[in-house]
């Protein structure tokens, strides 16, 4: 009998060990399907967006209707917005090397992915200080000024081949030269001719005259490659809830801008 018992006692340590382990197997096999059930903190994907700075639409502070647009589609923490500025021509050089994955906004061209529907319907404005003088001929035989990076999307978009242009830095620096006689005319988008004029027009003596004189189609253009057509995907689905549900109509109406139709 006595035999028995002490041989019991033996064992007793052995069956407390024996359990822990089991316990720590159980606890260690909980821990790993917990594990495999808890989903991963993936990382945002980067979305390098290129673009110049337009009054209205990229102000350096980040501010503007693309601002906000581009805020509400790639948003945290699914994305990660990213944007640098350059002028016009690296921009679009930019997005020609993938060195950035979109920007806005181009007309029509096969070289980028495109969202379909225009984003901006934009007039082109001439400014000019006698507005009878403001006929083809005129523009044609005189000197006009644009926006440096533009000759093509804005200047001939509207004029004639035959016109003469020189580039400058900003509106404000063609309207300063326009009223020093040193171009005879300006062109430029409504969008920013607009704010300039209602500033210019505080000045009484002001003889500064607008016409339109062309229109033309802007589209969100992506990079073309594999990031570039995965952003678009992104882009138009989340750009047809924003329309879907008034907030697009909100955006444009803030920045008295005109929300294009589908055609």
């Amino acid at each position: 009998m006595k035999q028995i018992v002490l041989v019991f006692l033996l064992l007793i340590p052995s069956y407390a060990l024996a359990k822990e382990a089991a316990n720590a197997a159980v606890l260690s096999q909980n821990v790993s399907t917990q594990a495999k059930q808890t989903p991963t903190q993936t990382e945002p994907t980067v979305v390098k967006w290129g673009t110049d700075v337009w009054p209205n639409y990229t102000n350096r502070d980040g501010t503007g209707f693309y601002h906000e647009l581009l805020s509400a589609i790639y948003s945290e923490p699914q994305y990660s917005l990213r944007v640098d500025y350059f002028p016009w021509q690296r921009t679009l050089k930019n997005l020609a090397t993938g060195e950035i994955d979109l920007t806005g906004s181009l007309p029509k061209s096969a070289s980028f992915y495109q969202y379909k529907w225009p984003v901006i319907n934009e007039d082109i404005n001439v400014v000019s200080l006698n507005d009878d003088a403001i006929n083809s001929g005129y523009l044609s035989s005189n000197v006009g000024a644009y926006r440096a990076g533009y000759e093509d999307d804005v200047f001939y978009a509207a004029l004639p081949k035959s016109a003469k242009g020189v580039p400058v830095e900003s509106a404000e620096q063609a309207l300063a030269l326009l009223k020093k006689g040193k171009v005879d005319y300006f062109v430029d988008l409504r969008s920013i001719i607009t704010p300039l004029m209602d500033k210019e027009q505080t000045d009484q003596g002001s003889l500064v005259k607008v016409r339109t004189i062309g229109r033309y189609k802007l589209y969100w253009s992506f990079a073309y490659n594999e990031q570039g057509k995965r952003l678009k995907r992104h882009f138009d689905d989340q750009i047809e809830i924003l329309r879907s549900n008034g907030v697009l109509q909100s955006m444009y109406e803030k920045y008295n801008l005109e929300l294009p139709v589908k055609e």
